[in-house]
């Protein structure tokens, strides 16, 4: 889940941005000795620079360094997104002010993933948390929800545009190919409520704290949820009650 690259409009050229971070190559061994010469200390043999990212060789090398960088909560977002992939429309989107849909202090507004969801036929966003994230615990989580829930309804209409648009590009780059389940989608409404899906790594400990994120101080406000999922290693996002999947709409 690390970006590889960020692709927009210079002028009317194509430009692409990429953090250094994931351009310096492995070197073996770890450490490269150093011998201090005068008031000098000369590095004779540096790692190696990326200097195609899209060769073969390279791209390993990338790939490897984003997984590196990468924390637990992208690994279990990457793993739902495999699951989730015919339906997923977007991942760690941000809106920002310039677009006229930022809402937060910061100027952007940022959601997990966005999802199509097959049983419901409209955009659903969805909030994922970490089991031992503090911020279950406490009333964090209930303002984060009810500004998604405020978010949606206030800018619906852009963002079925928005989406709309995501579909067409994502048919003419062939992202999307003919058979595909997002092929003939046509997006009408947006959920205003999310999802929670909590990664909660095996059964025991789901039992063990799903009752202190529920009914905790404050506790959760599933109001303002459409759904609140538990999950070990990956999840359907698709609305639909099922075992540690509960939906309130």
């Amino acid at each position: 889940m690390g970006s590889l690259l960020k692709i927009y409009m210079h002028g009317k050229k194509v430009a692409c941005q990429v953090h250094y971070k994931y351009l310096v190559g492995a070197h073996t061994p770890e450490y490269i000795e150093v011998f201090p010469t005068g008031d000098d200390i000369a590095v004779k043999k540096s790692c190696d620079m990326v200097s195609s990212i899209l060769d073969d060789r390279n791209f390993r090398i990338v790939k490897q360094n984003i997984s590196t960088y990468a924390g637990e909560e992208k690994k279990i977002q990457s793993r739902m997104v495999e699951k989730n992939k015919a339906t997923i429309l977007d991942v760690e989107v941000a809106f920002s002010d310039s677009e006229g849909l930022a809402d937060s202090e910061d100027g952007n507004t940022r959601i997990d993933i966005a999802n199509f969801d097959k049983n419901r036929n409209c955009l659903v966003f969805v909030e994922l948390k970490q089991i031992f994230d503090p911020r279950l615990y406490s009333s964090e989580i209930n303002d984060q929800i009810r500004k998604y829930v405020a978010f949606a309804q206030k800018h619906e209409p852009h963002l079925l545009e928005a989406y709309q648009n995501v579909l067409k590009v994502k048919r003419a780059l062939g992202v999307i190919l003919d058979g595909d389940y997002l092929a003939p989608a046509d997006i009408q409404r947006v959920e205003h409520k999310p999802i929670l899906a909590i990664a909660g790594y095996n059964q025991a400990l789901i039992d063990g704290m799903k009752d202190r994120i529920v009914k905790g101080s404050p506790p959760l406000e599933t109001s303002n949820l459409s759904g609140l999922y538990f999950f070990g290693i990956d999840v359907d996002l698709n609305l639909k009650k099922g075992t540690n999947k509960e939906v309130f709409i």
